[in-house]
């Protein structure tokens, strides 16, 4: 080996191990599985700079009476055995701007904190495989002001009691931030004011995943599962978005100028007071949608049109969220031509297209029909 190479060889090496002693790791294990024990493990991660913590701790609830700030590059695995639990009194974290943070594996409820968030992120947030559930606050339960990627997680009777600018997003308020949703189910979250489920003034790119039951609550509120606002292209992609209620109209979408949300490949059926809502310039069709119910969409693109998508309930179709299966019939069903699948997996990490069905289309909404589940995604492994 030359000189040269076998130095510069030597000094990734190096690089490699400095860059691994770096993050300092921590355990949360019996006798410390509560909340001093988790502060103890999350402050010695995050002092250090980066690390993660795990629990040994075996199905576990850890209730929180204050929240937790976190500076650094922080990853929180809960291994699927972890709940936190502020006890409605209690918010859970609040992300500064200098902070990177994965939350995975773990269930967040009874989330609670007056004039604020249960959770707050001002920096980078990834929730991964994460529950949020049974979460109340006055504001969003979720606040998001910097970059948030949320992934194969459920958020489920979640509430914001606000009744002015503070009851906007029943789940999420993407306000000002950078939100990505994808392989996600939200049903039964509420909001006062608007966005049922997610409220969003910037940039918000949905794609496969399913909005049901959610809902507006005030007198003149829209937007059942999402309600967006603000400038800048926003996208939802391969949804399912059924049985949501705005209270005056949106009931399933709403976009309103000057924003821009393109709608592509998605269900939209049984909304109440209005499946999609918006002018023509601020609710787009990037093509492929169906509609069902009362209401029709705005929309005229390819593969655009009504029909029934014949969903089953929401429940267990594989893969880490609950989904809605559209039925043998299904106006749903190779609506999108294999040249614009464009994207590989449905919400349960399912192939699209099925390569073992003879129709040659992708489905639209969130679920392939007639597909088997990749276990590598089912299992939370990517």
């Amino acid at each position: 080996m030359n000189a040269p190479l076998h130095r510069l060889l030597a000094a990734l090496l190096l690089f490699t191990v400095a860059g691994e002693a770096a993050a300092t790791n921590a355990v949360v294990a019996p006798p410390n599985c509560n909340e001093a024990g988790f502060v103890a493990a999350l402050t010695t991660v995050d002092t250090s700079g980066s690390g993660t913590v795990t629990f040994n701790c075996g199905a576990a609830t850890i209730t929180f009476t204050n929240y937790k700030t976190i500076a650094n590059h922080v990853a929180i695995d809960g291994g699927g055995t972890i709940t936190f639990d502020g006890g409605n009194a209690s918010a859970f974290f609040q992300v500064f701007g200098s902070a990177t943070v994965t939350l995975k594996r773990l269930t967040l409820q009874h989330g609670e904190f007056n004039q604020a968030h249960a959770l707050e992120n001002f920096g980078f947030l990834r929730l991964d495989h994460v529950k949020m559930q049974n979460n109340a606050s006055i504001g969003a339960p979720v606040l998001n002001q910097g970059d948030l990627i949320v992934e194969w997680s459920t958020f489920a009777s979640n509430t914001n009691t606000g009744t002015t600018t503070n009851g906007r997003g029943g789940a999420i308020l993407n306000d000002g931030g950078n939100a990505t949703i994808r392989y996600s189910t939200f049903s039964g979250n509420a909001a006062a004011t608007g966005g049922g489920a997610i409220y969003s003034t910037s940039d918000l790119d949905v794609s496969n995943s399913t909005f049901t039951g959610n809902s507006t609550t005030g007198s003149g509120s829209g937007g059942g599962a999402i309600f967006q606002t603000g400038g800048g292209t926003s996208a939802v992609t391969y949804a399912t978005v059924t049985a949501n209620t705005g209270q005056t109209y949106g009931g399933g979408i709403y976009s309103e100028d000057p924003a821009v949300l393109v709608v592509s490949r998605s269900i939209l059926a049984n909304n109440t007071n209005g499946n999609c809502d918006g002018s023509s310039t601020a609710l787009v069709s990037g093509g492929y949608n169906v509609w069902f119910g009362a209401t029709s969409c705005p929309f005229s693109g390819s593969g655009d049109g009504a029909g029934n998508p014949m969903l089953g309930a929401l429940a267990n179709n594989g893969g880490p969220t609950q989904t809605m299966l559209p039925a043998a019939g299904s106006a749903a069903i190779n609506r999108v031509p294999l040249a614009q699948c464009a994207q590989p997996y449905d919400q349960r990490g399912a192939v699209r297209p099925q390569p073992t069905l003879p129709s040659g289309g992708c489905d639209s909404g969130a679920v392939e029909a007639g597909s088997t589940i990749d276990l590598i995604f089912r299992d939370g492994f990517e």
